[in-house]
């Protein structure tokens, strides 16, 4: 057996296999969001293997970041861009966002500042120099409120709406306030989200709507149009009524488009193909003045969310 294989750890030598057997662990671990008996057996198995620096040290700091251990992942990050382990740009890329989480946005803006000079990867560049925008927005911004106590729906919408015209950074905590608030109108908390996704906020966020939870990091989000169900639907009322009945079809789109929005970032609970099913029904048993009637469970179910959604949007 070659000695990098029988690497001492102190005074106790380690089983072959050892650390195969910790980074499957570990893996299981980061899985299943138990992010410390991750970080545990990742930082173990690094003791024990030579020949897999790179990679457990790109998983451990997978582990960091997830945990919420930035200081900690920042100096891992840090080390390996200055030893050139792991891929560049996605060591660079997790560097970046935990900096944003620890506030250190002049070192943020410093550090893109240098690498955008140098030169970026043309997939590269608009990534990072949104967030060098963040950045630089974010050193600078002034403390202000921009809903009152007393506003309504409508006051909420027209002030979002002239926020996306102009700058939502210095807004960022209200604006995350809303889309954690679940008793909030889901249309503000999408508009919400999605001026978050603009701005670049890197931090994991749990929005809350309509009973159903998600954690997810604003920036790294789609846009609601752009999720596959959404395209999937879309694909899927093309296929049914697309050629045969135009005007069906723009119908079945624009109030896909109004449940989408209003879902997101969460999808229906049931197959595209369903979905697609049921607004037809939905639409058809509205020209022929007549109660949505199936068989098909899922069908049903999701009648039953596009009823939730209507109530919703009826304001």
């Amino acid at each position: 057996m070659k000695r990098k294989n029988r690497k001492q750890s102190g005074n106790i030598v380690p089983f072959p296999g050892t650390s195969a057997r910790l980074e499957q662990q570990g893996q299981q671990a980061l899985e299943e969001k138990r992010f410390d008996e991750a970080i545990r057996c990742y930082s173990e198995a690094l003791r024990f293997d030579d020949s897999r620096q790179e990679e457990l040290k790109m998983a451990l700091l997978i582990a960091y970041h997830e945990s919420g251990s930035h200081e900690e992942g920042i100096e891992l990050s840090r080390d390996m861009l200055l030893k050139g382990e792991g891929h560049y740009f996605d060591v660079l890329d997790l560097h970046v966002l935990m900096l944003i989480q620890r506030k250190r946005y002049k070192e943020v803006a410093d550090t893109l500042s240098v690498l955008m000079e140098e030169g970026l990867p043309s997939d590269r560049y608009e990534h990072f120099a949104h967030l060098k925008a963040l950045a630089d927005r974010m050193s600078v911004k002034k403390e202000t409120v921009l809903f009152r106590t007393e506003d309504g729906l409508q006051e909420k919408m027209m002030k979002l709406a002239e926020l996306g015209k102009t700058d939502a950074a210095p807004f960022e905590k209200e604006l995350i306030q809303l889309v954690q608030n679940e008793a909030e109108h889901p249309f503000i908390q999408t508009i919400a989200l999605g001026l978050l996704r603009e701005i670049g906020t890197a931090e994991k966020i749990t929005v809350k709507k309509m009973q159903r939870e998600k954690d997810l990091v604003p920036v790294l989000t789609d846009e609601a149009f752009q999720q596959p169900f959404f395209q999937s639907v879309i694909d899927g009322l093309d296929q049914r009524a697309g050629q045969d009945n135009p005007a069906l079809y723009e119908q079945a789109a624009e109030l896909v488009k109004q449940y989408q929005f209003l879902l997101h970032p969460f999808d229906p609970e049931v197959s595209p193909e369903k979905w697609v099913e049921a607004v037809l029904l939905k639409l058809n048993a509205m020209y022929e003045q007549d109660a949505e009637k199936t068989e098909d469970a899922e069908v049903a179910k999701a009648l039953a969310v596009m009823k939730e959604l209507d109530e919703i949007s009826a304001f």
